[in-house]
């Protein structure tokens, strides 16, 4: 029997793509009306992500041929820069996919099933963040979710908030590794991600130049 991930991907990757691509094109609000959403549902979110955030920086800390200044420098700025930039907003997108999941499965998560569709979501909430970042900086923006964008904070200049959007995404595919390089659907998820970013970026060059 396969491991359950989400039917989204085991039965169908055009299934799956559109959930993505649903997620990725409609506002907040409008994602809203479609879900039923609790304070405790966002709690179990929340815990999740600090599992994936814990893992990362722990990727910083064992980071080969880095002196532990260097390494502590880095664990202390992106200690800062991932809380900052990524669960700061609704977490629709991300609470969209677990509850895609439960549609498509009809009935409760089990436990396991629970935390690989947040470990999902999360990686779709690290997708936006790391848009969000490179968007504020070619739009010249000031402000986001009433927050300095990430390139305005003091100390992070717009040449580091260019790195640390690339390495936003980059940790997608760290955390993607780290929990599915062993599911069937591995590859699947990989270009989910990969079409789904290229896509949008080919919109943004649209957009930037309309």
């Amino acid at each position: 029997k396969k491991s359950s991930l989400w039917l989204v991907v085991e039965q169908s990757k055009q299934t799956a793509a559109i959930l993505i691509a649903f997620i990725a094109s409609h506002p907040r609000h409008q994602l809203n009306n479609y879900l039923n959403m609790t304070p405790t549902d966002k709690d179990a979110f929340l815990a999740i992500y600090k599992e994936i955030e814990t893992d990362l920086i722990a990727d910083i800390q064992n980071l080969p041929a880095l002196s532990d200044s260097v390494k502590q420098q880095l664990i202390d700025y992106y200690s800062v820069c991932i809380p900052y930039t990524v669960p700061g907003g609704k977490m629709t997108r991300g609470l969209t996919v677990i509850k895609g999941v439960e549609v498509l499965k009809q009935r409760k998560l089990t436990d396991k099933e629970y935390k690989d569709a947040a470990i999902l979501g999360w990686q779709v909430e690290w997708l936006q963040a790391f848009f969000l970042v490179a968007d504020d900086i070619m739009d010249a923006s000031i402000t986001r979710r009433g927050s300095p964008c990430w390139y305005k904070k003091p100390n992070v200049t717009q040449d580091n908030a260019i790195n640390d959007a690339l390495i936003l995404e980059n940790m997608i595919y760290q955390t993607l590794r780290r929990h599915f390089k062993k599911h069937p659907s591995y590859v699947q998820i990989l270009e989910l991600f990969i079409d789904t970013t290229f896509q949008t970026e080919v919109g943004q060059h649209i957009d930037t130049n309309g």
